[in-house]
């Protein structure tokens, strides 16, 4: 007697994946079935309920290198993925969505997409720039990776620094399209470390103006394809009074990131100096949702402060500390109100 094809479904959209990837060989229906769009999101959703344990991808110039999240003092593992990279031509990455690494070879003006349970990727195509594409000469960049639940598909943005032009990559086309440029904010500078990040259905970016206050947070909403500003409420009671325009706005606004679904940023406390605030916005959108989170003095005080993620229980959140060209991690309790460095 043949087992229906949905109980098999069912089956196979409870298992991890690695033990999934084996059954691809059991025949080509399983394969088929494994490899189709429909089984893929099913077995994420199901993935997200049945596993709770999260990987760091650590990012050197020799490779990429992975680590459960919740048993960091073990060594991490080197990640085995098709794409060489080197000192001269490192990749890098520029954002992340369920699984799903979006990478760039700078020297080289590649794009890709990978996924690093199977090993698969996707170089995108290229984008007919302006006149530096004559040129063999990087094009400098802000990117974005996410996901569009109005079309079930994942899109990356990517905008150009000189010109502003602004260019979104469907997956489910295979192609990239040119939208508004970048021009409502014309005297300003997107910075964010490590691509848009993805919170609320848009890709997020903190935005330096230098004629007025540099506390900004610009987003790309992926559905509509526009951009916007996220409301905020508090960042500027941190400041001194004393404080001018001019001064570096990462003095004060530092990080920008993901906690457990949420908008996070991470600033620097002007009226407790030496001590970082994190806050996170617990409705995307709604600014009297924003809430600190918690206060951290890093050692040394120069570094830059990153929140990463919540642990498995969910009572810590994992920092990263960066000094110039060195990382550090650390545990933070938010019931203890203490650290634990590895």
């Amino acid at each position: 007697m043949s087992i229906p094809l949905d109980v098999i479904t069912e089956i196979l959209s409870l298992l991890p994946i690695n033990s999934l990837l084996r059954f691809g060989c059991v025949s080509k229906q399983i394969c088929a079935l494994i490899d189709s769009p429909e089984f893929i999101k099913l077995h994420l959703s199901r993935s997200k309920e049945t596993y709770s344990k999260s990987s760091l991808i650590l990012e050197f110039y020799s490779g990429f290198f992975s680590a459960n999240m919740d048993s960091l003092d073990i060594a991490v593992q080197l990640l085995d993925h098709p794409l060489n990279s080197c000192p001269k031509n490192p990749i890098k990455v520029i954002g992340s969505c369920n699984g799903l690494l979006a990478l760039q070879r700078h020297w080289r003006n590649e794009v890709y997409l990978l996924n690093p349970s199977t090993k698969k990727h996707q170089l995108l195509p290229n984008i007919v720039f302006d006149s530096e594409s004559h040129y063999n000469i990087p094009v400098i960049s802000q990117f974005g990776f996410g996901y569009d639940a109005s079309t079930d598909d994942y899109k990356m943005v990517r905008i150009v620094m000189s010109t502003k032009q602004v260019f979104v990559y469907s997956l489910e086309t295979n192609s990239w399209k040119r939208v508004q440029d970048f021009s409502h904010h014309s005297s300003s500078t997107i910075r964010l470390r490590g691509g848009g990040a993805f919170a609320g259905g848009a890709l997020n970016w903190v935005e330096v103006k230098s004629d007025c206050c540099p506390l900004l947070i610009t987003a790309f909403d992926l559905k509509h394809e526009n951009f916007f500003a996220v409301p905020l409420l508090i960042f500027s009671q941190h400041l001194p009074d004393e404080v001018t325009n001019e001064e570096s706005p990462f003095t004060y606004f530092n990080n920008l990131s993901v906690l457990g679904g949420c908008l996070s940023v991470t600033c620097r406390n002007m009226r407790n100096k030496g001590y970082y605030d994190t806050w996170v916005m617990k409705e995307y959108g709604i600014k009297e949702s924003w809430t600190k989170l918690f206060p951290f003095s890093p050692s040394p005080k120069e570094a830059y402060l990153k929140a990463i993620a919540y642990s498995e229980c969910g009572n810590k959140v994992l920092l990263r500390l960066e000094i110039p060209d060195v990382y550090h991690f650390c545990w933070y309790d938010l019931k203890e109100q203490t650290s634990h460095e590895f």
